[in-house]
């Protein structure tokens, strides 16, 4: 078969149904609650933001103030790391390691920088999370101001950038994002000191969770009170459609400010390429069968159950023969935020 072709029918077929559904219940959701800015966070959300602007384009979606935010847990991890009450998120997940593997992989921080801040023996300490969380905190305090000072210029510029965008104290932004413990949205929360409200394929657990004051509403489309490794397929083997639902750009790393311009412009700074980012024209004629997919379902009004949906899924992720050769280089995720380098599913779960 013609790659062109394989690659968008693959699109058509796999995306097309889940993300179509997805954006039937991102519009009832704007809908119901009339937020003041739609929030597509990198990188998942910038084909989802491809999308929406079409079926906007065609009256098939409201208008609204809508925007793509270059964001990523491990900038916000590390512009928030002199901010004891982040470390929740940022010091409780899966890691056994280095401070020094952790803080460079997790936090972006560099080796150079982390030099002047630690000593060799404090940097070659081990630690196993989330066991050994109240000893980081503890090794973590006695650097407090050194660490505020270090992330200071990036936590401000950062700041601005989002006011730029209308993002500040009085709005209340609907964030979209395929999910799942909505990390981003509460270290957003934290940082505009404002309400929020997240709309995810899946949760580890819908409702209105409390952020130091403000509240972080988080909810799922097919699934919540789900974890990782419990069974549930699309959340288990979830690398498949996070794989597929990225930007041309790496992760996004730092970001700094163009000071010579009178309006405030930014320069922003992305981490590696995985081999997807590298063959993104491929990846673009998935994204152009499944556009053309979401189109068809939003003008005929055609919708899949959850049921659907699910066995769709599994089929495609356990079966390799389902999956076109042309579109397996694609399945390539960084993961170096759990201290791995580059996973790829396919090789991952044996198919």
């Amino acid at each position: 078969m013609n790659t062109t072709v394989a690659l968008r029918d693959f699109g058509y077929n796999f995306l097309g149904p889940l993300c179509s559904e997805y954006l039937f219940a991102l519009k009832a959701h704007y809908e119901q609650k009339q937020p003041s800015h739609l929030v597509f966070l990198a990188r998942e959300g910038y084909f989802f933001q491809q999308v929406h602007s079409v079926l906007v384009d065609k009256g098939q979606m409201p208008t609204c103030p809508a925007l793509y935010l270059n964001v990523s847990r491990t900038f916000l991890f590390r512009i928030s790391i002199a901010d004891p009450f982040t470390w929740q998120w940022s010091l409780y997940h899966k890691f056994k390691g280095t401070l020094s593997d952790l803080l460079v992989g997790r936090f972006g921080f560099t080796l150079s920088q982390l030099s002047h801040l630690f000593s060799d023996e404090e940097l070659i300490a081990e630690f196993e999370l989330p066991a050994d969380g109240k000893k980081l905190e503890e090794m973590l305090l006695m650097h407090l101001d050194q660490l505020k000072i270090l992330v200071q210029n990036s936590r401000n510029t950062y700041l601005d950038y989002l006011h730029s965008l209308g993002l500040n104290m009085q709005c209340a932004p609907l964030m979209v994002d395929v999910g799942y413990s909505g990390t981003i949205q509460k270290l957003l929360t934290r940082l505009l000191q404002c309400d929020t409200s997240g709309l995810y394929f899946i949760t580890t657990e819908d409702g209105q969770h409390e952020v130091a004051g403000f509240i972080a509403d988080i909810q799922s489309v097919f699934k919540t009170g789900v974890r990782m490794g419990e069974g549930y397929t699309m959340l288990d083997r979830s690398l498949f459609l996070e794989s597929l639902l990225t930007s041309p750009n790496g992760q996004f790393v730092d970001i700094d400010r163009i000071s010579e311009l009178a309006e405030p412009t930014f320069h922003f700074f992305f981490g590696r390429h995985t081999r997807t980012q590298s063959h993104f024209q491929d990846l673009q004629m998935v994204f152009s069968g499944a556009t053309e997919a979401i189109e068809h379902y939003f003008g005929h009004q055609i919708r899949f159950s959850t049921c659907e949906l699910e066995l769709m899924y599994q089929c495609y992720v356990t079966r390799r023969n389902l999956l076109p050769r042309a579109v397996c280089p694609l399945f390539d995720v960084d993961d170096v935020i759990s201290g791995n380098g580059n996973v790829s599913p396919v090789r991952l779960f044996g198919l």
